[in-house]
C-alpha cells in the first residue's frame, strides 16, 4: 500500500503544478503586451518619441504653431520641402520667418530674393529666382553646405553662416556683423522654443519688435495678391 501511495503521489504532484505554470505564462504574456503597448505610446504619441523628435534631420517633426500666419500660409509646402530635403520643417520655417516672413517676392537691399532671401549667384541660368520651390531648393543647398562643411551640425552656427557667410564660423561671435549676431540670437531662440514645444515664442516677439512686423505686413500683401490672382 505504501508503494502504491507513493506512486500515486508521484503521478498527481506534477498535475498540481500545471495550473501555476499556466498562470505564470499568462501573466508573462500579459506583461509583454503591456510593455509593447507602452513602447508604441512612447514612440508615436509622447512628445519626445521618435516620430516627434525635434532634430535637425527629422522631416516628420511637427511644425510649431507659433510662427506668424504669413509663414504658416506655406505650411503644406514647408512640410513637403522638409521631406524633399530631409530636414526638420521648423528649420525651413525659421529661415523663412527671419528672412521674409513668407513673402515670395521679397528683395533685400543686398539683392537677396524670395522666401529664403537667396543671392542671385546661387541660381542656375534661366531659373525663376522667386519661384518658391526653386528659391527654397537653392536656399537649402546653401544651408546644408553651412551645416555640414562649416558648422559641424550646429544649427545656430549654420544659420549664422547662412546669413553672414562661411567666414563667420572661423571668427569669434564678437567680431560678427550686428545683423549676423541678431540673426543667430533669433534663430537659436526660435529653435529652442521649437524644441521646448512652446505655443508662443519670445524670440519671435523680439524679431517682430526689431522690424520683422514690417516684413510680415509686406508678406501679407503679397499673399493677398497670390490669393486673388
Amino acid at each position: 500500500m505504501t508503494k502504491q501511495k507513493q506512486a500515486s503521489h508521484k503521478k498527481t504532484a506534477p498535475r498540481a503544478e500545471e495550473p501555476r505554470r499556466v498562470r505564470r505564462r499568462k501573466f508573462w504574456a500579459l506583461g509583454m503586451l503591456v510593455v509593447a503597448a507602452l513602447v508604441v505610446i512612447a514612440v508615436e504619441v509622447w512628445p519626445f518619441g521618435r516620430s516627434h523628435s525635434q532634430t535637425i534631420a527629422n522631416p516628420d517633426a511637427p511644425l510649431a504653431s507659433f510662427f506668424r500666419p504669413e509663414v504658416l500660409y506655406w505650411r503644406d509646402e514647408i512640410e513637403g520641402w522638409a521631406r524633399e530635403h530631409n530636414v526638420n520643417p521648423n528649420v525651413i520655417a525659421i529661415v523663412i520667418q527671419i528672412e521674409s516672413c513668407g513673402n515670395p517676392n521679397a528683395i533685400s537691399n543686398a539683392g537677396a530674393l524670395g522666401l529664403m532671401q537667396v543671392m542671385p549667384f546661387h541660381f542656375q541660368n534661366g531659373e525663376n529666382m522667386i519661384n518658391p520651390d526653386t528659391n527654397v531648393a537653392r536656399g537649402m543647398t546653401v544651408f546644408y553646405e553651412c551645416l555640414t562643411q562649416f558648422a559641424g551640425w550646429d544649427l545656430g552656427t549654420a544659420l549664422a553662416c547662412y546669413n553672414g557667410g562661411p567666414s563667420v564660423t572661423q571668427r569669434p561671435f564678437s567680431s560678427w556683423a550686428n545683423e549676423t549676431q541678431y540673426y543667430y540670437r533669433w534663430a537659436t531662440g526660435l529653435w529652442s522654443d521649437v524644441q521646448n514645444g512652446d505655443e508662443t515664442s519670445d524670440a519671435l516677439e523680439d524679431w517682430l519688435a526689431a522690424g520683422g512686423e514690417r516684413l510680415c505686413v509686406q508678406a501679407g500683401r503679397s499673399q493677398s495678391v497670390l490669393a486673388t490672382g
